[in-house]
């Protein structure tokens, strides 16, 4: 765990949103639900208990109340939801300025050390017969009062450390750290939902990721093209780690085996420039035929399709074909293809997968690597259209196999 201080009296985490604050009213009201609803699942699956979870009264915090040997555990789920912003371990007391003051006191003995600098931070909501300024003005001198040997300052600059102060109503909420999540984001809402087709390319993914952090649930299918199964371990150990950004109560993975069908193809094919563009359609129309498919539990719920493709030539397959075929897609395919990560450079994609976890590994996705790949969409629906492999295509789609995470 980070270098995080979880003191005794700590008994609740205050949650921070950020960009929900945005929406309005009605949507905010929503979403709050579904992220009070999001934490409450995973702390479940987690198995880490709490007591309650309640919104303040001005919508502006969540809170979770826990035991204090709780509160480590819970942090390092917590802030891995998206929609919060940040969180603070705190202890709560009543708006009573004696309460307020002696509480304070409490987590200063913890936090304080001799010749430390330090500033209060109050913050205030609803109608009190003190300000903000006041508060910190009475309880800062009873901290230096009540530690007469500590040669303790106050610089409101650049204090060396803090203790925050916040009075909702008729609560206050007293604590020392501000926790900054890593994603930000939306909560996680079950209407959104997304297929995300991965072939083994990290940055497939990383695409199905950051649609999960704008709000959406997603889906993995695998279509695997690879002759060695060796690697599928890393596969599935690299969807584990997205799990752990996961609310719902089951997450689990489609895989589509189609190596032979390729393998076939690749031989068979006179124009074998196309192969690249063939092989994409194939991956989308398995897609399609999945979402008909009642086998799927998701089949008709979903509402778009996640792609990893990136504009940086780091794939096997040539950007210009990837790019081309995704307009054509449409034939074969009823809904819009969402490409998130389209624009980013491969450093920035190799930036990405340690953030979300140092556990990811890159895996060798294609054995055909293909050269010299062309396109003409004319040309390539005719080709297509001659493979005549739909009963193929069905076959695999009635071997998928399902493979849950958790």
């Amino acid at each position: 765990m980070e270098d995080y201080h979880f003191l005794k009296q700590y008994n609740l985490i205050l949650i921070r949103y950020a960009e929900i604050w945005l929406k309005s009213q009605k949507v905010k009201i929503r979403m709050l639900k579904y992220l009070m609803n999001n934490i409450k699942n995973i702390l479940k699956r987690k198995g880490i208990p709490f007591h309650k979870y309640q919104l303040s009264k001005d919508s502006s915090r969540v809170f979770f109340f826990f035991n204090n040997k709780d509160i480590p555990s819970a942090v390092s789920v917590i802030k891995n939801a998206f929609g919060v912003h940040s969180i603070s371990p705190a202890i709560r007391t009543s708006n009573n300025l004696k309460n307020i003051t002696e509480r304070t006191i409490e987590i200063a003995k913890e936090v304080l050390e001799k010749n430390d600098i330090f500033a209060l931070r109050v913050k205030r909501s609803g109608n009190h017969s003190y300000t903000s300024i006041e508060v910190a003005q009475i309880v800062g001198k009873a901290i230096i009062d009540n530690f007469p040997n500590y040669n303790l300052k106050v610089n409101l600059t650049q204090p060396k450390k803090q203790i925050y102060i916040e009075i909702r109503g008729e609560f206050t909420y007293i604590f020392s750290q501000v926790i900054k999540t890593k994603w930000g984001g939306l909560p996680i809402e079950p209407q959104k939902k997304m297929l995300v087709m991965d072939i083994g390319r990290l940055s497939d993914l990383i695409a199905g990721f950051l649609l999960l952090r704008r709000g959406s649930e997603i889906y993995p299918i695998l279509i695997d093209i690879k002759e060695h199964k060796a690697d599928n371990e890393v596969w599935l150990s690299n969807w584990k780690e997205v799990g752990e950004y996961v609310p719902y109560h089951r997450f689990q993975l489609v895989k589509i085996d189609i190596y032979n069908i390729l393998k076939k193809i690749n031989s068979d094919l006179r124009d074998n420039q196309y192969f690249c563009g063939v092989c994409r359609l194939i991956r989308f129309e398995i897609l399609s035929k999945i979402l008909k498919n009642p086998k799927y539990h998701f089949h008709e719920k979903i509402r778009a399709t996640i792609d990893g493709t990136s504009l940086n030539r780091s794939s096997f397959c040539p950007d210009s074909i990837d790019l081309d075929t995704l307009a054509i897609n449409s034939l074969i395919h009823d809904f819009p293809i969402f490409t998130p990560v389209i624009g980013f450079g491969k450093g920035r994609i190799e930036d990405l997968a340690p953030k979300i976890s140092k556990n990811l590994r890159n895996i060798n996705y294609c054995p055909f690597k293909p050269e010299n790949q062309e396109f003409d969409s004319e040309k390539l629906k005719i080709i297509y259209n001659d493979l005549k492999i739909d009963k193929l295509l069905e076959e695999s789609i009635k071997n998928g196999l399902e493979i849950k995470i958790f």
